[in-house]
Parts: structure tokens; sequence; C-alpha cells
């Protein structure tokens, strides 16, 4: 039985949170189609195994840092090296961080994570982070605020770790789930999965993602694309059901894994 310390019940919708780990969604089921929409981990130790392959895990800095560091408005920035077979630092620290609960009801709830200077991983400014969880009829709506609260201006960024239940409905088979996602140019990585500044597109696997044909079953995938629209399907052909993902349009690139 998974802990879980806040449940949001509306809309037809019910979502499950886990504050000590980053302000986590790790459950998110529809009531009359039975759908299980995240991958949720089945007990505690499967969890804290990898605690960002559940839900919707918060990324800060996202993916990796070479050697750990990188220079921005002339001042030079360190992580520490946490993945050593590829001497990078990956995805911070804020998705296995305690929030607090600042604000709850049936349909909404707000986390709250403060760090001062050099307390997070060491990164120099103070700053802190808000995630807003809204739950409607509509689904689950997510609003992340990162202030600075340092007199330096501070390098932001961020991105969303989140792993969907596939197949997502009771019954289903994963051959007749698709994915549709409107990609644009792939960056091209190394063998430690760093970007190597070459670029790939108009292959099938991108018109495939463009039209929502690509199998889900076609095998592991794992590619870092330019972002052409703001919202990504999953399509089970089956039951005629669909995930949909929508991220504002800041988020300029989207990694498919």
């Amino acid at each position: 039985m998974m802990y879980t310390d806040v449940k949001l019940d509306n809309g037809g919708y019910v979502a499950e949170f886990r504050s000590d780990i980053g302000g986590n969604c790790y459950r998110l089921y529809h009531k009359d189609s039975g759908a299980e929409l995240l991958r949720s981990p089945k007990d505690e130790e499967e969890l804290f195994s990898h605690i960002y392959l559940f839900g919707n895990a918060i990324l800060f800095p996202p993916n990796r840092i070479r050697g750990g560091e990188f220079e921005f408005d002339g001042r030079k920035y360190s992580f520490p090296i946490n993945e050593p077979a590829t001497n990078s630092h990956i995805h911070g620290a804020l998705y296995k961080a305690p929030f607090k609960i600042v604000n709850q009801s049936s349909s909404k709830v707000e986390f709250y994570f403060e760090a001062k200077a050099g307390e997070y991983l060491g990164f120099p400014h103070a700053f802190h982070v808000e995630r807003v969880y809204e739950l409607s009829e509509e689904g689950l709506v997510e609003t992340v605020k990162v202030y600075n609260d340092s007199e330096l201006p501070m390098p932001f960024m961020l991105a969303f770790h989140t792993t969907f239940n596939i197949p997502f409905t009771p019954g289903a088979c994963e051959e007749n789930c698709y994915m549709k996602v409107a990609v644009g140019k792939e960056h091209l990585r190394d063998e430690k999965y760093r970007p190597t500044l070459e670029y790939a597109s108009g292959r099938e696997r991108e018109m495939q993602l463009s039209a929502g044909t690509y199998p889900i079953s076609s095998g592991a995938l794992s590619a870092f694309y330019d972002n052409f629209s703001p919202s990504s399907e999953i399509l089970d052909t089956e039951c005629g059901m669909k995930i949909v993902y929508e991220a504002s349009e800041q988020y300029k690139y989207r990694m498919l894994w």
C-alpha cells in the first residue's frame, strides 16, 4: 500500500500526491473508464528505487550537464557528478526534495520549496518553487512558479519527467496504443546521451509521430526534439480513448523516452 499525504477527488478524477518527493503527482485515475493514466509504483520500495520514473517528477536542472559545469552571466556553476558513467550531472534533486503543503482542498493543492544560497546542490542562489495543482472534469492542471530570491540573475532550467501508464485502460493491449507529437528536428546525441550539435528530421519516425501513427510497441525510443506544439497525445485505438498532455509555449523542447 502506497502512502499518500494529499488526495484530490473532483470532476470524475482522483489524483494522489507525495509532498516528500517534490510534490509529485504519482497517480491520476479516471473513475468512469478505470483508466490509470500515470505510471505508479506498486509500493514504497519500487518508488524509491527510481523516484523520477513515476508520476510527473520535476527536474531542476534537467538532463545532463557535461562535467557538471556551465557558465552563465560570466559566472561558473558547478553541480555534483551524480552519473559517473557519463561524467555528468543529471536531473538535479528537486524531484526528491521535501515540499511543504501550503493550501489544500478537494480540488486544489499547493506545494512549496525554499532554499537559501548554497543549500540546493551548492547552487549559489536563494530561490523558492511553487507547484499548484487543480483537478476538474477537464483533467489535472499544474502551474509552476520559480522565484529568484537572490540579487543576481539566476539561470533557470526546468522540465518534467512525466511517465505515462501504457496501456492505460483496463484490459487494453500496448499494440493498440499510438503516440502523436508534432516534433521538429531531432538533436542527435553521443554515446553518453549528450548533444553533438548535429540534427536529423523528416524521417519515417518524425512523420509517424506528427501524424499520430507512431506505434508505442515498436521498441525503445530515446530522442530529443524541438517542440512544434504544446500538445501531445497517446491514443488507445481499441477503446477510442486518449491521454492529452499539454505544456505552455515556453517549453521549446520535448524528450521522448
